[in-house]
């Protein structure tokens, strides 16, 4: 099924959403998966059938175009923006209809890959909080340089020492990606690790892109970890 994104401004006003799995009486987990530069939500959902699992609603944002921001990843965050502040919204808005079902942050699980996944790096960084966890994969902290940038405080108001409460953060990236270099996913698992997340860090051999087979036994277990009662600690689904 596919809606119109609520409450997106800039570049991003008309990005629409792509629904799939478990419908919403039944979904106990929804997995928000951010596709890269030149993919689609649909695409992205295709690909998930390999880890999603019963009772798992899929949620995908679908970007303008295909295409999350402008420049390179490691360009100036001027030279992304409105665009990557759009797209941190459209991020925030598959969260808010996460909740309009029931399904709190707590429970949602975020994928973001290639560009998606530096989105999905800056929405951590913007909105910091517990979420039922994220996969970053083959991507970083946008930005030249990853290890000057700091998690703000989730008051709006743009200071340091955010906490994102133990969040469990999945970092993977190969170490000679041709297009993420490994220090810059280094540095962003260091940024979160201050930040309270429970980083796992995985870098492999070789030049891969993309999600591997093991990247996505490891969002699947995630996600079963969560529909058997991981990260509910004692409270609603809708927290």
């Amino acid at each position: 099924m596919t809606r119109k994104l609520s409450d997106v401004e800039g570049p991003h006003a008309d990005a629409t959403l792509e629904t799939a799995g478990a419908p919403a009486a039944a979904a106990e987990v929804a997995v928000a998966l951010v596709h890269g530069r030149g993919g689609t939500a649909e695409g992205l959902l295709r690909l998930a059938d390999e880890f999603s699992r019963p009772g798992a609603t899929l949620l995908a944002p679908e970007a303008v175009r295909s295409n999350w921001f402008p420049a390179g990843h490691d360009a100036p965050i001027a030279a992304n923006e409105p665009a990557l502040t759009s797209a941190v919204d459209c991020v925030a808005a598959t969260l808010d209809a996460a909740g309009d079902i029931g399904i709190g942050p707590r429970r949602v699980v975020l994928v973001g890959v290639s560009q998606g996944g530096a989105v999905v790096s800056e929405f951590l960084r913007r909105r910091p909080r517990r979420y039922g966890g994220a996969f970053v994969v083959s991507a970083a902290l946008p930005g030249e340089d990853p290890a000057e940038r700091s998690v703000v405080d989730g008051g709006g108001n743009g200071t340091r020492n955010g906490n994102l409460e133990g969040t469990p953060v999945a970092l993977d990236s190969s170490e000679d990606d041709p297009y993420v270099p490994a220090e810059r996913v280094r540095a962003t698992a260091d940024v979160f690790r201050r930040s309270g997340a429970a980083v796992d860090l995985r870098i492999d051999e070789g030049d891969g892109h993309g999600l591997s087979d093991a990247t996505m036994v490891r969002i699947g277990d995630r996600i079963a970890a969560l529909l058997d009662g991981d990260g509910r600690g004692g409270a609603s689904a809708a927290e």
